[in-house]
């Protein structure tokens, strides 16, 4: 039976609503306060953690911190229910790209307990089965992301955008990690060749960049990629980053 632990402040009529609809799916549920004992002390054998937000989470920074880095390093699923600000509250703590998924109140329980029932159907070692594509000129990136990733998934490494569209001729990625600054075949051109193909049309590209002004992401998003990442991100802005992306992904496609 998968556990799933809530950390909230307080009683109420939605999270009791939550908590049985989460039983009924034959969770084991456990609610918690947000301090670090609590929390530490159930954490190990916990499947899921739902930060029910409130006005508690700006002094509980610290919990909120030690969850977020054994999260991350234990590769768990965070999702965050709450009012918007509230939400907004705790990535200023947890990082967007790390929280698995949002639910902003009012919400249908069922559907909170829908999609936790699904994403854990799901293989727990899928990540260790996915495929990436990295493609970039600049060989010390190329090799920086190939070192971050390649623990978590099986990357094949190309330099320029005709070499990614050879590859993709014969293979079939999970993920491309297009950069969107190349010489000769630029990644918009790349990507138009990608999305202009029936038969690599649906492959996610996810664009890499070095430039993090808004005129630049308004530009390379015109494009429609599934994402962008900044080139300048550490490795675990990076990692999260591909990781968010695989979780959200499944989530986006789970049918409600």
């Amino acid at each position: 039976m998968a556990k799933i632990l809530i950390i909230n402040q307080s009683t109420g009529v939605m999270i009791e609503s939550l908590t049985d609809e989460l039983k009924k799916e034959n969770f084991d549920v456990m609610l918690v306060p947000p301090d670090i004992i609590s929390v530490g002390t159930e954490q190990f054998d916990t499947d899921v953690f739902i930060i029910y937000a409130g006005e508690y989470v700006s002094s509980s920074a610290d919990v909120l911190s030690v969850l977020r880095d054994y999260c991350r390093e234990e590769e768990k699923p965070i999702c965050v229910v709450g009012y918007e600000n509230d939400i907004t509250a705790v990535e200023q703590i947890i990082p967007p790209h790390t929280i698995a998924c949002r639910f902003i109140r009012p919400f249908d329980v069922r559907i909170v307990a829908g999609k936790i029932h699904k994403l854990l159907e799901a293989d727990p070692t899928a990540n260790e089965k996915r495929s990436i594509l990295l493609v970039d000129d600049d060989v010390v990136f190329l090799k920086t992301a190939l070192k971050f990733l390649s623990g978590r998934y099986t990357v094949t490494a190309v330099r320029a955008g005709h070499h990614a569209l050879k590859y993709l001729a014969d293979h079939r990625p999970d993920l491309v990690l297009l950069d969107y600054e190349m010489p000769m075949m630029s990644g918009a051109e790349t990507l138009e060749k990608i999305r202009a193909n029936p038969a690599t049309a649906d492959i996610p590209v996810v664009f890499l960049t070095g430039a993090g002004d808004k005129q630049t992401v308004l530009k390379l998003m015109q494009m429609k990629p599934d994402g962008y990442i900044l080139k300048k991100s550490g490795k675990e802005e990076l990692v999260g980053a591909v990781r968010n992306y695989f979780l959200s992904h499944k989530w986006r496609n789970i049918d409600l």
